[in-house]
This record gives C-alpha cells, sequence and structure tokens, in this order.
C-alpha cells in the first residue's frame, strides 16, 4: 500500500514538473542557454561583435514597450536626438540621416498605432500645422531651384520642415499634462548636465583624439583657440551651439523653476541651471547672452504680473549696468568675451560679419529664391554655384538658401506662430502653473531666434526643444480643459 502511495506521489510531482517546465521552464532553459552562448562568445569573439550581440536582448524589449506605448513615441524621440548629438562626438555617424530617421520612426509607430487604438487627432490639426504646411510647399518648390543639390535638401529639411510638423502633431497627442511637460524638463536636464559635464571633462583633462582632429586638421582651432582663450564644446558641433544650448537650459529651467512645485525638484533645477550657466561660460560665445536676455524680455511681455514685470526689468537693467557701464571681471577671459557683445564697433569679428552681409547682399539681388536649401554652407555637396561668404547665422542662411522670398515667408510664418503662441498663453490658459511652464518654453524660443540672428545655432539638437515650446503652447488650452475637469470631478466626488 506504501509503494503504490509512494508512486502516486512520484507521478504527481513529475506531472506539476512536466507542467512546469511546459509553461515555464523553457524559459530557464534558454535563459541558462544564452548565459553559456554568451560566455564563449566573450573569449571566441571580438569585444563589438561580443556587445552587439548581447544587447539584442534589452533592445528587443526596449523596442516592444515603444510599441506598446506608441502613443508617447515623441519622448523617445526627445531623448534620441540627445543621444544622438552625444554619440555623434566619439563615433562617425550620418547625424542628419539618423535624426530623419529616428524622427520618421516615431511618426511610423504613431500611425501603426493609430491602426488598431483610436486615436483623437483633433488636437494635431493645430495653427502650428497649417503655418509649417504653407512653409513646407516653398521648401518643396525649392527642389525646383536650378542650384538644388537633392541630397543637401533631404539633410537640412529636417530643421525647415519635419520637426515642425511632427513636433505640431505628436507633441498635443503625447503631452497630455503638466506631469508630461515635467518629464520634458527632466530629460533635457540630464542632457544638460551630461553637456556641461562634458565640457568641464575638456577643459580639466583636455582634447580626445576626435576632437583634436577636428581642431588642429579641420580647422576648428581657428574660431575655437582664440584672443580670449579656448572655446570649449562638449559634444556639440561647434562652441556656438553648445553655449547656445546651454544659454536655453538657463532661460527654460530659470523661469520654470518659479511654477513648479517640490522642494527637490526645485534644488536640482538649481543645480541644472548652475551647470547651464558654467556650460555657457566656457563656451565663449557671445550670442548666448542674448538668449536669456531676450527670454526675460519675452518674460515681461507674456506673464501679465506686476511683480514678474517689475523683477524682469530690474534684471534686464542690471545685466546692461553690469556689461555696458562697468569693468568688473574683466580679469575673468569668460567675462571679457561676454562684455564685447555690448561693444559691437569695437569687435574685429562683429565688423567683418557686417562688411560680409553686405557683399552678400549684392549677390542676393541675383538669387530671389537662394542658393538652394542645405547650401549655404555646402561646399561639400558641389553645387554649380556657391555663395562665398559664411553666413555665420541661421537667419542669414535662411536668407542664403531660399531667397529674400523665402526669408519673408519664413519670417512671416514665426512671427505669426509667436503672436498665435502668447495670445493662447495670455487669454486662452487659465491655470497659473500650467501658463507659467509654458511661457517658460515659449520665452526660451524667442530667446534663441534673437541668438539665431549672431550665430548659426539650428544645429542638431538645438531644434527639436524649440518646436517642442511652439507645439505645447498649441497643446495647453487641452491640457487645462482636463485640469478643469479633473478638479470639477474632484469637487463633485468631496461632495
Amino acid at each position: 500500500m506504501k509503494m503504490t502511495n509512494d508512486k502516486g506521489k512520484y507521478s504527481q510531482y513529475l506531472t506539476v514538473a512536466g507542467s512546469y517546465f511546459a509553461n515555464k521552464g523553457w524559459v530557464h532553459l534558454l535563459l541558462a542557454g544564452g548565459l553559456y552562448i554568451l560566455y564563449k562568445m566573450f573569449f571566441r569573439t571580438s569585444l563589438p561583435f561580443f556587445l552587439t550581440i548581447s544587447s539584442l536582448p534589452l533592445m528587443t524589449v526596449i523596442f516592444l514597450l515603444i510599441i506598446k506605448y506608441s502613443k508617447q513615441s515623441f519622448y523617445t524621440l526627445f531623448i534620441l536626438q540627445f543621444l544622438l548629438a552625444a554619440a555623434y562626438a566619439v563615433t562617425d555617424i550620418p547625424l542628419g540621416v539618423a535624426t530623419l530617421m529616428c524622427t520618421l520612426f516615431a511618426v511610423v509607430l504613431l500611425f501603426a498605432y493609430g491602426m488598431h487604438e483610436k486615436i483623437d487627432w483633433s488636437e494635431s490639426r493645430n495653427g502650428m500645422l497649417m503655418l509649417f504646411l504653407i512653409w513646407g510647399v516653398y521648401c518643396i518648390l525649392e527642389i525646383a531651384n536650378p542650384n538644388n543639390v537633392q541630397a543637401a535638401w533631404n539633410i537640412s529639411i529636417t530643421h525647415y520642415l519635419i520637426y515642425p510638423i511632427v513636433c505640431a502633431v505628436i507633441v498635443p497627442l503625447a503631452i497630455r499634462n503638466i506631469k508630461g511637460i515635467q518629464w520634458l524638463l527632466i530629460i533635457w536636464s540630464l542632457f544638460i548636465l551630461l553637456a556641461a559635464a562634458k565640457g568641464y571633462w575638456q577643459k580639466n583633462c583636455g582634447f580626445n583624439e576626435r576632437e583634436q582632429y577636428f581642431l588642429y586638421v579641420l580647422g576648428g582651432a581657428r574660431t575655437h583657440i582664440i584672443w580670449s582663450g579656448i572655446r570649449y564644446f562638449s559634444f556639440f558641433s561647434d562652441a556656438a551651439n553648445f553655449g547656445v544650448h546651454m544659454a536655453m537650459g538657463v532661460s527654460l529651467f530659470g523661469i520654470s523653476l518659479f511654477y513648479i512645485k517640490g522642494v527637490w525638484l526645485k534644488i536640482y533645477f538649481i543645480i541644472v541651471i548652475i551647470a547651464a550657466i558654467y556650460g555657457m561660460g566656457i563656451s565663449g560665445t557671445r550670442a548666448a547672452i542674448a538668449l536669456p536676455i531676450g527670454a526675460l524680455g519675452s518674460f515681461i511681455i507674456l506673464s501679465r504680473n506686476r511683480k514678474a514685470c517689475i523683477t524682469g526689468i530690474s534684471v534686464l537693467a542690471l545685466l546692461f549696468l553690469f556689461f555696458v557701464c562697468t569693468n568688473i571681471g574683466d580679469d575673468n577671459q569668460y567675462i571679457r568675451k561676454m562684455r564685447s557683445a555690448f561693444r559691437p564697433s569695437q569687435d574685429a569679428s562683429y565688423q567683418l560679419r557686417v562688411d560680409n552681409r553686405k557683399k552678400m547682399r549684392e549677390l542676393m539681388i541675383h538669387k530671389p529664391f537662394g542658393y538652394g536649401i542645405g547650401l549655404s554652407k555646402g561646399d561639400r555637396f558641389y553645387p554649380k554655384e556657391r555663395m562665398l561668404y559664411p553666413p555665420d547665422s541661421w537667419l542669414v542662411s535662411v536668407w542664403v538658401e531660399t531667397g529674400i522670398i523665402g526669408l519673408v515667408l519664413y519670417l512671416a510664418v514665426h512671427g505669426v506662430l509667436f503672436a498665435w503662441c502668447g495670445w493662447i498663453l495670455m487669454f486662452k490658459i487659465m491655470n497659473k502653473r500650467l501658463r507659467g511652464l509654458l511661457t517658460a518654453w515659449l520665452c526660451t524660443a524667442a530667446g534663441f531666434y534673437l541668438a539665431a540672428y549672431a550665430n548659426d545655432v539650428m544645429q542638431y539638437p538645438n531644434s527639436i526643444p524649440i518646436y517642442t515650446a511652439f507645439a505645447l503652447c498649441f497643446a495647453g488650452p487641452y491640457i487645462d480643459k482636463r485640469m478643469q475637469q479633473s478638479k470639477e470631478t474632484e469637487l463633485k466626488n468631496e461632495q
């Protein structure tokens, strides 16, 4: 009898074990087998191949998560733009193609999501989309420019058209509340801290081989090792883009500091601001100082708050007095360089740019449609005709590439865009905290375009945060409405 019972127990154990293996045991077997294969590969293959193969499971998981949360694909796009910029500092990647593919990938994911889940596209059919569709018609017509080089057009169209349209469509769908806006700030803050740390490393530990190649072989030393000292550029294409990006961080986080909740988050934002100021300083970029000034001026106009107006005007006045009316800090090379921006008549570099633009004007009389998109500095594309003088400004680049007709249309589109966003913030959003955070984004964009007149700073990864700012403003009324509905629901539940 006992023997029979034991046999029954063993049979039961085998059944349970078999069932477990059939359901879950294969996972453990595969895991053990995979670890054994990786162990063998580590000692018998090259390190790059090993790392590539071993990262496949992680990449698979990430891919599946992206598909699952594809409605929030903008967060993925936002992160990838910064990661690609950082990766370009250590390896050769076709940055223009890579960013374009990432952007299109985010769009494809969103539309794939919309095939099996209902999406309310009404929030995406906004004024920003309409304005850039108008601008897009002109950009497409530029393909017919006799001097057009399609490869240059394909790369530059990302900044001109694809980023604005993608942001206009995706941002209102992805960013649904204040928490979503704060997550964007946190993601961006990590990149700012990383960029500042890289700049600190360059200053204190020197340049790596790739950076030395840029300086001493490609000629970067001509603009980065100058009378005021070394201009550090972190993992950006040049010091100007680094400095302006850090100035964007100073402006955005400086204004947002007054509208976020939580002591620890405020302390963290202060740390980010300090890091951004440091990065802005070591870049030696004079145009960077224009960005916070422009942002602060815009904030005074949009704030509709007497205290904010008085504070903003006071800060602007103090900055003007410090840089124009005093010589305090001239012993510091970075302050001395920034001060020279307020004395343009004494600056040889500025005078050279003025002379170049006069010469450009004579050439552009015969080019009402410009030299072609992407060709203001496109010697590597070997166009039929080339601009003989460097534009040294994003707005001048637009003029050179699209002509006076394109520049007027570009300025008109962005002028209407700024006015529209300003009107939304002042009259369509009731929640003060939400209005403050969105104002911080828009003011940063305003300061950026002021800096863009002085330097060609519409580069990776500067452009996507700027167009995110406009898209957030158009998403603002919908976020505000959801916040009001949430408050009403809470009040009803309390009653």
